[in-house]
Formats: C-alpha cells, structure tokens, sequence
C-alpha cells in the first residue's frame, strides 16, 4: 500500500472516529460545551489559566441558563491553584465580559453565568 493510501485511510478513520464519539456524547445527553467561533478572537488576550478556567465552568453550567454553582475553593482544589489564582483567573474571566459571578444573597453561594461572547464589546 503507498503511502498516499495509509493516509488517506488513516484520515478516513479518524473522520469516522470523531463523528462517532460526537453523536455518542449528544446522544447520551452528557454534559457539554459549545465553544462558538467567535471565542477565537478573545483566545490570544487571555491567559492559559483563564481559558482552563472557562472550560470548567461551561463543562459544568447548566446547559439552558448558563450558570455555575461550584466554590473557588472547590474550583481551586480541582487545578491544584491557590484560591488568589483562581479569584485572578476570575477576574480576567469578568474583565473581558465572558463571565458574571455574583451571589443572589448574603452568605449563598456565587453564581456564575457564562455570558455571550464577542470581541466587539471589550
């Protein structure tokens, strides 16, 4: 088999592969998030730690609201950070309009809303 061939199959598999896992995760109706195109023009301004950040929250927002429950401190035991790495992360996150975090009462837990995005608005 030439070489051009083994590619060709090759890509043909891994085409194959991805489409499968994707209709597997949808059909199971496990938790996902969408990173729409317009995230591209806001990934070279952020730093690594934010961007971590933000797939974290939006793997674990609810899919309708868009909103997240879990504590810096819970956040930060799952990257291993400091929770003043978290809170910067945070605060960039806020800075470029990609998050909201706030509580709806006193002593509640914070609420963070992942919101729409678009280079336009900084």
């Amino acid at each position: 088999m030439k070489k051009e061939d083994t590619k060709r199959s090759m890509a043909t598999h891994l085409r194959r592969e991805h489409s499968q896992w994707r209709d597997t995760n949808f059909s199971n109706k496990v938790g996902f998030f969408p990173v729409f195109y317009e995230f591209k023009e806001i990934l070279p301004q952020l730093s690594g730690g934010a961007v971590s950040l933000f797939i974290y929250i939006g793997l674990h927002s609810n899919n309708q609201t868009g909103e997240c429950y879990h504590s810096i401190e819970k956040i930060s035991d799952f990257f291993g950070k400091s929770p003043r790495t978290i809170s910067k992360w945070i605060d960039e996150l806020v800075e470029f309009r990609l998050i909201k975090r706030f509580q709806l009462e006193v002593n509640g837990p914070a609420h963070t809303f992942i919101r729409p995005y678009s280079n336009k608005e900084k």
